[in-house]
């Protein structure tokens, strides 16, 4: 983990490196509450440095930190005669485990693509486009189909929410009626999306453990897309009993992570006192404390604070310098300043947003939160529906206008309006303020068509048979060469859709 800024070391005291320690037992689970402290206190950073023993009483750990120093401490490897010293056996299994939970989110990652080849196709496009707008933080996006919503609004009211909750109206019951046409619901989803639905989940700005039937919703998720839904909750610490069942059946169904957002110090004094180290192994605490180490997305309700409070960024920017450094290998602060930006957004649906109180699906996708956008999510349409069979009327509809799977002649052309465009020595590079692709050949008559393209793609007024047959005419590059180009450019998330609408812009606007 990376070392906060003022952070001093006590010398760590280690048994020889030819010795053979009596280790004491530490579960996974249990070296899991050192790492969550960590990351959520910084008096915990500043006592573990410098006096590991006190840190193990004072935090009800069971064992000193010092025996897992590996797991926590960025410097520990710095020092070459670590090296061949032994380590507590933990250390490899928790990065073991660690290692499996990041290959099953990429696992995930890529099932979530759906089979419908027209949904699967724009999925990919805005995968692309959102790489390039939020850069490496897109990694960490799965890219989820489906979210579904049963609550209108948000008990909690966390003050940074990054999709912007509103305040609690009501939930939705899980009545005879509600029932079948929640079954209803996820039967068209299914269909339409394939065996990738299995990874949507029941909650967007809600929080799933304010529905009182949540599990009965999630159970019949389960039923009919093969998995239960992943729960993150800030409710963690309300009912224990409630949240332990919950955890019970949906490991029982297929679930292997879920997620407390746990928003201040002392809750998680409360969840650790509430729940054995070993029953939280699974559960992924996501600390939202002020001195947590994970700077917060600046989006939704961020960003309306943000706006109004200076010091919030700030103390949020200076986040990013301890995780650069460790990237980098530097403590140049100058450096994780130009390589470094606060996340952009939490959203993580490429697909559909429903809300069953609203009875609403919205089409969307991540972005970095912009004035237009400041949710962090793109919004390309949005309609109520009735019943189950008028869901599949509109979702259709939705694939339809949004989703053409490849370009045509007949395409208005125009640069997607998160980047820019510049020439380079031999082409051009479109670029965000985290990610460059860059179109260059070194042959001199490739050159100037290249930066030709590039004009016609700043300027927004011609078409794709346009641009290619003029291409054709004055640098004698075949059509289909540059079609083919345009087509890639489009893949790549460069280009507006296929139907020359800027992301959000309605087709009479278009014209």
């Amino acid at each position: 983990m990376p070392t906060p800024q003022g952070t001093s070391y006590a010398e760590p005291q280690h048994p020889a490196a030819d010795a053979t320690p009596d280790w004491p037992p530490i579960t996974i689970g249990q070296a899991k509450r050192v790492l969550e402290w960590w990351s959520s206190s910084a008096v915990f950073r500043e006592l573990v440095a410098t006096d590991p023993e006190r840190a193990g009483r004072d935090y009800k750990l069971g064992f000193s930190p010092e025996l897992i120093r590996p797991l926590w401490d960025d410097r520990y490897h710095l020092n070459a005669a670590n090296k061949d010293r032994p380590q507590h056996p933990i250390v490899a299994e928790y990065r073991a485990y660690y290692h499996t939970k990041t290959q099953w989110r990429d696992e995930v990652k890529r099932e979530c693509a759906p089979d419908e080849p027209r949904l699967k196709t724009w999925r990919t496009r805005q995968i692309a486009r959102n790489a390039m707008e939020n850069g490496l933080y897109d990694n960490s996006i799965i890219h989820s189909p489906l979210a579904i919503e049963l609550s209108d609004g948000c008990s909690v009211g966390c003050w940074f929410c990054g999709v912007g909750a509103t305040r609690f109206v009501e939930t939705w019951d899980y009545t005879e009626e509600n029932a079948t046409l929640w079954r209803g619901v996820l039967s068209v989803l299914h269909d339409k999306i394939g065996d990738a639905s299995k990874w949507g989940f029941c909650y967007w700005a809600t929080d799933p453990l304010d529905n009182p039937d949540y599990e009965h919703f999630a159970s019949d998720f389960a039923d009919i897309t093969g998995m239960f839904p992943q729960t993150t909750t800030a409710q963690g610490h309300k009912d224990p009993e409630r949240v332990l069942k919950l955890l019970r059946l949906s490991e029982s169904r297929g679930c292997k992570v879920n997620r407390f957002s746990v928003l201040t110090e002392s809750l998680l004094r409360r969840i650790h006192d509430a729940y054995t180290a070993d029953e939280l192994t699974q559960v992924e605490i996501v600390a939202q404390m002020r001195d947590a180490t994970v700077p917060k997305a600046d989006a939704g309700s961020f960003r309306v604070k943000a706006r109004k409070t200076a010091n919030v960024v700030e103390r949020e920017k200076k986040k990013l310098i301890p995780i650069a450094v460790s990237e980098n290998g530097t403590e140049d602060s100058d450096k994780p300043a130009l390589t470094m930006q606060q996340p952009g957004t939490i959203a993580c649906v490429t697909g559909f947003l429903l809300n069953m109180v609203r009875r609403s699906v919205k089409l969307i996708s991540p972005c970095r939160a912009s004035e237009q956008w400041p949710l962090g999510y793109i919004v390309f349409e949005e309609c109520t529906f009735t019943d189950a069979a008028d869901l599949e009327r509109k979702i259709e509809a939705m694939i339809e206008t949004h989703m053409p799977q490849e370009l045509t002649p007949d395409d208005p052309i125009q640069l997607n309006p998160s980047f820019r465009l510049e020439p380079v020595a031999n082409g051009f590079r479109v670029l965000s303020d985290l990610s460059c692709i860059e179109f260059s050949r070194p042959t001199p008559d490739l050159v100037e068509y290249l930066g030709a393209l590039g004009e016609h793609v700043t300027s927004g007024k011609r078409t794709a048979g346009e641009i290619a047959v003029s291409s054709l005419f004055c640098y004698g590059v075949p059509e289909t060469n540059t079609l083919s180009t345009l087509g890639a450019m489009l893949n790549l998330g460069i280009l507006v859709d296929a139907r020359g609408r800027i992301t959000g812009q309605s087709a009479v606007e278009a014209q």
